[in-house]
């Protein structure tokens, strides 16, 4: 077992960083308030009072417009500075909150590009925890919405971070409409690195019947581009075991497109299109299929790795409790991940692994390793281990009714009750 693992560095292909910006482009929040107005003086005091220390505050000329007022704020612990400023409910807004009487308080920032996801989640801890009538708040980089109770139980109440994911929306936009689902083209689109200083991804040409698979592989290095550099052009990567691709800039890679497939035109955010290794055919196709058979998967963040090990760690004691109820059940299993390195040196690749747990201790478990290692090669199936819940990354049990993780606590406790009965 070895710690975090950078796997473009281990492949040589950090350093430059060609698909990166010299500016992120501005986060923009709209904050929809039941309240008819809202005051400069009351914002800033109640964004005070939720930090619990003076915030420095200006007022500012606003632009022309329904703007009653404008400031710009400088807070310990963000970044950068953030203007505000009230203006009243626009018809589309009406329609996406449903919300008719209220105002909005706009936010508008540039985000750390260094760690985006704590500058993001920070800046909407702040301004969905203070004491006002918040109803929802629109990301319009990736035009999601999010309700008070969401807000408040991601950003502002969980010690845990929320996903990197949160940074960006996937799209998915399928065609020609008039063939058959299984007979469609595929193009896959990020919306929202750019904020972070990284270009767009996309995925262009993709068969209908690996869209899913194609998601997952844009999302995965989407997670990966905040870590690290992107290679060069044409430059393959390995994602995952066997999990070759490359890219192209948007307009190459359109070229190389057939007519009926529905592509995007060069934007004004730049984006890398991600292709076959080779770069010679825009569909990563081996890597897909690769991916559709389950025998590889795109290689994690360090981020969402560590992660999903505190989730996991958090829910320790309910998995020990359903590893032993469910015993040698033939109706149920036990696995759990561990990260696996073939030397103990550090920068050496790391494969997740599960282990099937076949035996309870105090303070540990004893682990059979349930299938065979694409990298690592120090170890062959049926290999056991013991495991502490400082080893494992992520845990599930395995139900006739589906697997479940970690974050399925109430229908594991449901399920144990009726494996009792």
């Amino acid at each position: 077992m070895s710690g975090d693992f950078n796997l473009l560095e281990f492949a040589g292909l950090e350093g430059d960083a060609p698909w990166e910006l010299e500016q992120p482009t501005p986060t923009d929040f709209r904050f929809v308030i039941e309240k008819e107005q809202l005051s400069m003086e009351e914002t800033g005091k109640q964004l005070a009072s939720f930090i619990g220390e003076s915030i420095e505050a200006e007022e500012i000329e606003s632009p022309e417009g329904d703007i009653e007022w404008t400031m710009r704020i400088r807070v310990n612990g963000l970044p950068t500075d953030v203007v505000v400023w009230v203006e009243q409910l626009t018809e589309s807004i009406q329609n996406a909150s449903g919300v008719h009487e209220g105002c909005i308080l706009a936010v508008q920032t540039i985000l750390h590009r260094g760690d985006p996801l704590t500058h993001f989640s920070n800046l909407m801890r702040l301004f969905g925890g203070i004491d006002i009538p918040l109803h929802s708040v629109c990301d319009l980089s990736t035009g999601r919405w999010f309700s008070k109770e969401i807000v408040d139980s991601i950003f502002v109440q969980d010690s845990i971070e929320p996903p990197e994911e949160v940074l960006w929306m996937t799209r998915l936009v399928e065609g020609p409409q008039a063939n058959e689902p299984e007979e469609r083209w595929a193009w896959v689109t990020t919306h929202g690195l750019s904020r972070c200083g990284r270009v767009e991804l996309e995925m262009l040409g993709v068969p209908a019947t690996l869209a899913s698979e194609a998601v997952q592989l844009v999302d995965g290095l989407a997670a990966l581009t905040l870590e690290t550099a992107l290679p060069l052009a044409k430059q393959s990567i390995t994602l995952g075991s066997n999990i070759l691709v490359s890219l192209l800039g948007n307009k190459e890679a359109i070229e190389l497109l057939e007519d009926e497939m529905p592509r995007g035109e060069q934007g004004s955010a730049p984006s890398a299109v991600i292709v076959h290794y080779d770069g010679g055919s825009v569909c990563p196709l081996d890597a897909l299929n690769i991916m559709r058979s389950g025998n590889s998967s795109i290689v994690k963040s360090q981020r969402s790795t560590a992660r999903q090990a505190t989730i996991a760690q958090s829910g320790w004691s309910l998995f020990k409790r359903a590893t032993e109820q469910i015993g040698e059940s033939e109706h149920a299993t036990c696995l759990a991940q561990v990260p696996w390195a073939n030397t103990q040196d550090e920068d050496s690749p790391r494969e997740y692994l599960w282990f099937r747990i076949v035996e309870v201790g105090k303070d540990s478990m004893t682990g059979e390793l349930a299938h065979k290692p694409a990298l690592v090669t120090t170890l062959v199936e049926g290999h056991r281990e013991q495991l502490s819940p400082s080893d494992v990354t992520d845990w599930v049990v395995m139900t006739p009714v589906g697997p479940m993780g970690p974050l399925d606590a109430e229908a594991i406790e449901e399920f144990l009750t009726q494996l009792m009965n």
